[in-house]
């Protein structure tokens, strides 16, 4: 008899676990086949060993357990609550809060086991899609995708079930811990007065209102505030530390609003009489200012995690442009190569099949001695003193026509030279050099231009900058060494196999040291850089000191392919399980809330069934609930979009980038998906309070 009651009760919550059971088997697919991916040799097999693919799936795995656990710990929240009178019954026909525990218990690891055979089957067969999705975002050729994974299978119900476990364990606990008798009594109504606010709760109000628009505001003027921050002690930290702050003012202020200035605005719009009085306005307002209190955390909570989802995503989309820029600065061209090793290369690619070089330019340059000062940021100016490589002006057009990245440069003057600098491409703006710069010989140069370095690896020049001077001013320069480099780029029908064929042939090496020593005398910069060191064996092996002569080596080859390659694994590795893990926020989030609205429109029921005997017709009553859904959908969708859009720009502030399309699509996803939960809540709330949802 006491399981037909509960089987009987548990048909009425029907529609309630619907949504759990969704959303438990839609978690259960993605942490499948996150963890099948793992086990998939031939996938494994075919990103290689300079990909772990285990290590990201794994931890998209544990974010998927903490985001699932929290979303069953709310679920269950919602559950007692509702089935508050059915509990206080059990306890009235004399069951012991054991017995009731193990009745709910057991209905839990039912749906649960239900949801995670469930989620196992369809993750089997969505696998194949997982994979292919992968597959793609990383850029790899790979014949079969499906793959059955027992072991993923095994890992999946361990994980699952010590998560049902321990919300069992959490229900069991609650039950215990209130009174159950007391469930039985009507909700308490809230005595505070709805018509009165505190000055307290409305300033909390519109500091929540201020703190959002400033934390826009500093958003939208991110680079000037991360200024302003470094004048501070923070120093050049403080520059990234700007849109830590912003995150910080924007999270204290969404708590704010939604707790206290989202009931300020109700509030103030029941003081307009004319609107107040209006057809059901005045119950709507009443209804709206109870579940902005019942729900204030839920939803600012909720706000936050949709703008960290998303954040993540637009985060995923500039480490993705930072990664793909890399290949663009270290391998512009498809091979550079040091001048001892290019013969070699080049055999072997003479012996390939369908394999020719297309275009080849050789790179001159002279490595000597400069003398120049440095800012970083707000920090002093440091004095450089260091070999720096110069590049002839014709050369580097030269250069340009097979490197897309490289921009045209102009020098009017024969002493004028342009800097090109690796660490412009990230720091822009915050690494600045003097006007001018000597070297060897009193030589003084002017720096009409400083600019991102596109040349390729650095590590091939020995060390940076590389400075672009005039053709005249190079041929005067003869103090250091000279050395050259080849650039090309191939015509070949299987890259990667050709890649693989040079890497074991040439393999990546420090070749050509060269030795140098610089200092000042009497304003003047003196020393030397040379190809055999100049200062006895003995001396030089002392520990390391600036008086003392330096060492530099040189990389041998930079092979665009093997570095693209990396990158689009790595990068779209890290896209594919940021997607995922956001799509999963925006399913739980909106399932916590629609569970949130079938809970309070239990409690309201009986409310709307005096509406109806008052004569008040179902369509305006229809009408009222999604009025009163939407203040609970509408307001953390759109938050949490604005908070993403300024987190967004703030990004594109620090990393330009054409990828953040993805997070704008996400922007998109949310919305969709939220309406979708909008609607079908509403729809069921209707059938709750019509009494149609048996």
């Amino acid at each position: 008899m006491i399981f037909n009651l509960s089987w009987k009760n548990f048909k009425g919550q029907f529609l309630n676990y619907l949504v759990y059971f969704v959303s438990m088997t839609f978690a259960v697919v993605v942490y499948y086949c996150f963890s099948a991916i793992t086990y998939n040799r031939t996938l494994a097999n075919r990103v290689g060993q300079e990909v772990h693919i285990s290590g990201a799936m794994n931890l998209g795995g544990v974010l998927v357990v903490i985001m699932i656990l929290g979303f069953m710990f709310a679920a269950n929240h919602f559950f007692l609550l509702k089935r508050g009178k059915e509990i206080g019954l059990y306890h009235l026909i004399g069951m012991r809060k054991g017995r009731i525990s193990y009745l709910f218990f057991v209905e839990t690891l039912i749906l649960g086991a239900i949801s995670l055979v469930t989620g196992i089957l369809l993750g089997i067969v969505l696998s194949k899609l997982f994979s292919m999705i992968l597959a793609k975002a990383m850029f790899l050729q790979v014949e079969s995708l499906f793959f059955v994974s027992i072991p993923s299978m095994i890992q999946t119900s361990i994980v699952f079930g010590f998560m049902l476990l321990a919300v069992s364990l959490r229900s069991t606990w609650l039950i215990y811990r209130y009174q159950v008798t007391n469930l039985l009594k009507p909700i308490e109504k809230n005595t505070t007065n709805p018509n009165k606010l505190s000055l307290l709760k409305g300033c909390l109000g519109i500091l929540g209102l201020v703190l959002i628009i400033t934390g826009y505001f500093f958003s939208y003027n991110v680079i000037r505030f991360g200024t302003v921050l470094t004048h501070t002690s923070l120093g050049f930290a403080g520059f990234f530390i700007a849109p830590l702050l912003i995150m910080i003012i924007c999270m204290v202020g969404t708590y704010l609003f939604f707790k206290y200035t989202m009931y300020l605005i109700a509030f103030l719009f029941g003081k307009n009489k004319v609107n107040y009085y209006r057809n059901l306005n005045m119950l709507a307002l009443g209804n709206s200012k109870l579940h902005i209190k019942r729900s204030g955390n839920t939803l600012s909570i909720v706000t936050i995690f949709i703008a960290i989802a998303l954040g993540m995503i637009g985060g995923a989309a500039s480490i993705y442009t930072i990664g793909m820029n890399s290949v663009n600065i270290t391998a512009p061209t498809d091979f550079i190569v040091a001048e001892d090793s290019f013969k070699k290369i080049e055999q072997t690619i003479e012996k390939e099949p369908d394999t020719t070089i297309d275009t080849l330019v050789k790179l001159n340059y002279k490595l000597t001695g400069s003398q120049f000062h440095l800012k970083i940021g707000q920090d002093e100016k440091e004095n450089r003193i260091s070999p720096m490589n110069l590049l002839a002006l014709s050369n580097y057009r030269e250069f340009q026509k097979i490197n897309p990245y490289l921009k045209n440069i102009h020098l009017k003057k024969k002493d004028d030279i342009v800097i090109l600098d690796s660490l412009q491409n990230i720091l822009s703006g915050y690494i600045r050099y003097d006007s001018t710069i000597h070297l060897s010989e009193g030589i003084e140069l002017h720096v009409s231009d400083v600019r991102p370095d596109y040349l390729g690896q650095y590590l091939l020049r020995y060390t940076l900058p590389t400075i672009v001077v005039s053709d005249e001013q190079f041929k005067e320069i003869n103090s250091g060494i000279t050395y050259a480099l080849r650039a090309f780029n191939v015509q070949a029908k299987d890259e990667e196999a050709l890649a693989n064929k040079l890497s074991e042939v040439v393999r990546p090496n420090w070749v050509s040291p060269v030795y140098y020593k610089y200092d000042l005398v009497d304003g003047q910069l003196e020393g030397y850089t040379s190809k055999t060191s100049l200062e006895p064996k003995n001396k030089s092996q002392q520990n390391f000191s600036e008086e003392n002569e330096q060492e530099y080596s040189q990389l041998n080859y930079t092979n665009r392919f093997t570095e693209l390659r990396y990158e689009r694994r790595v990068m779209g590795l890290f896209i594919y399980v940021a997607m995922f893990l956001g799509v999963l926020a925006f399913i739980i989030t909106g399932s916590i809330l629609m569970l949130q609205q079938f809970s309070e429109a239990e409690q309201e029921k009986e409310s709307y069934i005096l509406l109806k005997k008052m004569g008040i017709p179902q369509k305006e009553i229809t009408k009222l609930v999604y009025q009163q859904n939407s203040i609970i959908f509408f307001p953390p969708m759109i938050i949490g979009v604005l908070h993403a859009t300024f987190a967004i720009y703030v990004f594109s502030r620090y990393i330009t980038s054409s990828g953040y399309w993805l997070a704008y699509l996400s922007c998109g996803m949310l919305i969709l998906i939220y309406l979708a939960y909008y609607f079908l809540t509403s729809a069921i709330y209707s059938r709750i309070i019509h009494g149609k949802d048996r």
